[in-house]
């Protein structure tokens, strides 16, 4: 059976790389005594897989990570519990969901919000770290731009397969992965209605 469990990554942990993030929750996972299925081979992993990873400095709402486990559990409030006592500060379990859908395979957009001391230029071409250039207003969906109290606030979504570092605008100094959605709706809801 498979667990998908939501996390918040925030604070001094949003700048975890990818690898010291997914480290620390196998570790954690380890920690709560769940018996999780593991991969053949000369080096056994625990099948865990792990949505898009975000830039590093980013704080994420919106992180998945699926768990393959050995046999049936029934509660899952008791693994919530668990999981909050064995996280590290920073990467905060939020929901436990059993369900066996893939989310690799039908997520397919996230949302955003970025905080910028500046205007951001947003219909110049930006170059990213591959040497590819883009136009960030070319690519972001449902674009709004908000001034409060002098920092500009930017939300939008993105396509799965138009990420890009928001931390490549000049002027961005958080930025924050609010949701990731399938066809637009909050994978969370989704997650609640689904049975096995």
């Amino acid at each position: 059976m498979q667990i998908i469990i939501k996390f918040h990554k925030k604070g001094m942990m949003r700048f975890l790389s990818a690898i010291e993030l997914s480290n620390s929750i196998i570790r954690t996972l380890n920690r709560c005594g769940l018996e999780m299925e593991f991969s053949e081979g000369f080096h056994p992993s625990p099948k865990v897989s792990f949505l898009d990873s975000t830039p590093t400095g980013m704080i994420d709402l919106g992180m998945y990570v699926a768990v393959k486990l050995k046999s049936d559990i029934n509660e899952l409030e008791s693994i919530l519990e668990k999981l909050k006592f064995f996280s590290p500060k920073g990467v905060e379990p939020v929901k436990v969901f059993k369900s066996d859908l893939n989310l690799n395979k039908i997520v397919n957009e996230y949302e955003y919000i970025l905080f910028s001391n500046k205007e951001l230029l947003l219909s110049e071409p930006v170059s990213k770290h591959s040497g590819k250039t883009f136009v960030p207003m070319e690519i972001m969906k449902n674009l709004e731009v908000v001034l409060k109290r002098n920092i500009f606030v930017v939300k939008y979504t993105l396509d799965r397969e138009k990420l890009f570092n928001p931390f490549l605008l000049n002027g961005v100094f958080l930025a924050v992965r609010k949701r990731a959605l399938i066809n637009g709706e909050d994978v969370s809801k989704i997650l609640e209605g689904t049975r096995i």
